[in-house]
C-alpha cells in the first residue's frame, strides 16, 4: 500500500508583473522559472531507503513524495519501540535569484487514525534551514481517542522564519513524525500519513541590513 506524502505547492504566490517601461518596479518574488529544486533527500523510519518516492514537475517548483512505510501502530502484536513512532526528514535544496528569501507560511498534513480507548495520536512537522541556528518552527496536532476517521492538520498562518539573505540556494528541512501514546496499551490503534500533505512558501525581497 502506498500513501502519498508531502506535496509541495505554491512556491510563489501571484506577483505584480513589472512594467517594462518603469525600472523602479521590482517584483517581490522571483519568477517561477527561476526557482529550481536541485535535489530532494529523505531519511527516517517513516521513509527508509527505497520507500520514499519523489516526483518533481517540469518547472522544478512543485514536487510530491509518496510513502509506503509511514504507518504507526500500538497494542497487541506490535513493538512499542519500533512501531508506535515513525519519522521522516526531507531536505529540499532550492536555487533562486540573489536578493530573495522565502518562508514556510502554511503546512497541511492529512491521514487516517484509528485510536482505541486511552490512546493519543500526534502528527508533528518542523521546519528549519540548513546552516541557520534559529529555532525550528513547529506545527503539531493531537488526536484524542476514541477516534476513527481521517485527520487534517492545517497550520502556519502568521508563523514565519525566512531563509538567510545573501544566498542563492537554501536547504529547507522538513522534520515530520507521527506517534501513538502510551507505548504500552491493551488495545490496537493505528495512524498513517496520506495525501495530500502540502507546504506553501512566501517570497520577499531581501532588505539590506542598516550600516
Amino acid at each position: 500500500m502506498r500513501f502519498s506524502g508531502l506535496f509541495f505547492a505554491g512556491l510563489a504566490t501571484a506577483a505584480a508583473v513589472p512594467n517594462s517601461g518603469d525600472p523602479l518596479v521590482v517584483p517581490t518574488q522571483p519568477a517561477p522559472e527561476d526557482i529550481k529544486i536541485l535535489g530532494v533527500s529523505a531519511i527516517g523510519t517513516g521513509c527508509p531507503a527505497g520507500h520514499a518516492f519523489v516526483n518533481v514537475d517540469a518547472t522544478g517548483t512543485i514536487f510530491d513524495v509518496a510513502f509506503d512505510k509511514y504507518i504507526v501502530s500500538a497494542g497487541p502484536g506490535t513493538s512499542p519501540a519500533a512501531d508506535s513512532r515513525k519519522n521522516c526528514r526531507l531536505s529540499i535544496n532550492l536555487q533562486f535569484p540573489e536578493g530573495y528569501q522565502f518562508s514556510v507560511i502554511e503546512t497541511r498534513f492529512t491521514g487516517y487514525a484509528s485510536l482505541a480507548a486511552g490512546q493519543t495520536g500526534t502528527v508533528r512537522a518542523g521546519y528549519t534551514f540548513s546552516g541557520d541556528n534559529r529555532q525550528e518552527v513547529v506545527f503539531q496536532k493531537n488526536l484524542i481517542s476514541p477516534y476513527e476517521d481521517n485527520y487534517n492538520m492545517l497550520a502556519g498562518v502568521g508563523v514565519e522564519s525566512f531563509s538567510i539573505c545573501g544566498k542563492t540556494t537554501a536547504i529547507l528541512n522538513v522534520n515530520s513524525e507521527i506517534r501513538i501514546t502510551p507505548l504500552a496499551t491493551p488495545y490496537f490503534g493505528t495512524m498513517t500519513v496520506s495525501a495530500p500533505q502540502r507546504a506553501a512558501l512566501k517570497w520577499r525581497k531581501c532588505v539590506p541590513p542598516k550600516a
